[in-house]
Formats: C-alpha cells, structure tokens, sequence
C-alpha cells in the first residue's frame, strides 16, 4: 500500500465532511478510495466530453423514465429476446468475458458487479439464485439477459418486498 497527499478543493473537502458526519460514509479516505475504484471500472481515463465509456462499450447517462418509455412499447416477449440478444452480444464483446465459462455459476458474480458498477442495481448471488434489487429495468430484459450470459433458463421467483426480483436458475 502507498500513501499520496492529496491538495482537494474546500467544497469537495466539506462535502466529504457532511459525508462523514451524516455517516453516508466511514472516512474521507474510504469515500475517496471508493471514487477511484469507480474512476478505473468505468475506464474513466477514457472519457471525452459527450462520449463515456467503459471497456468497448459506451455508458449512456438515462433517465429511469426515459427508460421506461422505451420499454413501454414492447410485448414482455419482445423485451425478453432484447434481453438474451443483449447478452449475447456483450459476451462477445467484453474482452473481460472473453476466457471465462459462464456455465459455471461460480463465474456470476464477475457479470453481477459489472452490472452494479453500470448502475443496474444491486445484485446477490446464492447457490443457483440471482438477487436483484432496485433494478429499473424490467423483469423480462433482465430474464433474458440472465438466460442468454449464463446458458441457463431461469424463473422468476416472486418477493413481497417491493423493487427485489430472485431468478433461480433450472437445469438444463
């Protein structure tokens, strides 16, 4: 481990303190460690004004409802092969996907923390069950997707608490 000294900003310095404080974070040194975590998943070294991008692909700020509208005018079929095509394709394109055997369940959290660093929400992963919680994407979209990067089919097992989905993956 290394240690830098860092010169911030004095609003950046007392945004860090009303962090702390509030107890949203534990330390300054957390908070700032946390952001340059961040900075590198998102390949951020690599963002030019109006194009963000992370591996090969672009990351594209939205709206919920925006996204939401999008989806609006698609049958939960047509949503769900989105989905799988979706998956599909980033598996053939991730270079960080590229050696690994998504048919292996052990390999899942690797996709799983890609899609909460994208903001897809949080995601749990327990034996052949996925926990999604606070995803605003729809239930068939993320079926689909699951389904086309893992090779499984899987079902959606319903929760009574509100914005959490599990999908418990089925044998082949």
């Amino acid at each position: 481990m290394k240690e830098i000294i860092l010169t911030i900003p004095d609003s950046l310095y007392k945004y860090l303190t009303f962090l702390e404080r509030s107890r949203f974070i534990t330390s300054k040194k957390e908070a700032l460690n946390t952001a340059l975590e961040f900075y590198k998943k998102l390949a951020m070294h690599d963002w030019l004004p109006y194009a963000y991008r992370m591996g090969g692909g672009r990351v594209l700020l939205m709206d919920t409802g925006m996204l939401s509208d999008l989806f609006h005018g698609l049958s939960n079929i047509e949503i769900f092969n989105a989905g799988k095509a979706s998956a599909f394709k980033r598996k053939l394109t991730n270079p960080f996907f590229q050696d690994v055997d998504f048919s292996n369940p052990e390999s899942w959290p690797i996709v799983l923390t890609e899609l909460e660093v994208m903001g897809w929400g949080k995601f749990s992963k327990f034996r052949n069950e996925i926990k999604v919680e606070s995803c605003p994407l729809p239930v068939p979209y993320l079926q689909g997707y699951f389904e086309g990067l893992f090779g499984f089919p899987f079902e959606r097992h319903p929760s009574r608490v509100p914005n959490i989905n599990i999908f418990v993956a089925k044998k082949k």
